[in-house]
């Protein structure tokens, strides 16, 4: 979170940073189960979505990683 707090918007590791907390988040969920922490996974997944648009080497990735917490979810 420090991390993320740090990148404003437009810093150019913000969407590394996002995807990072959201991953540590959905990791969090798989071992304790707390609703919430996939919760905020999706929404970071998303923002870091956001910014890697079609063409972008982590775009995949991270659409990869919002399915997972999307079908854990839902």
């Amino acid at each position: 979170r420090a991390a993320l707090q740090r990148c404003r918007l437009g810093h150019p590791h913000q969407s590394l940073s996002l995807y990072n907390l959201a991953t540590s988040l959905q990791n969090r969920f798989q071992q304790g189960g707390i609703i919430s922490d996939l919760d905020e996974a999706i929404e970071l997944h998303r923002a870091a979505l956001l910014l890697r648009p079609p063409g972008h080497s982590d775009r995949s990735t991270s659409l990869n990683n919002l399915a997972l917490c999307l079908q854990n979810r839902f």
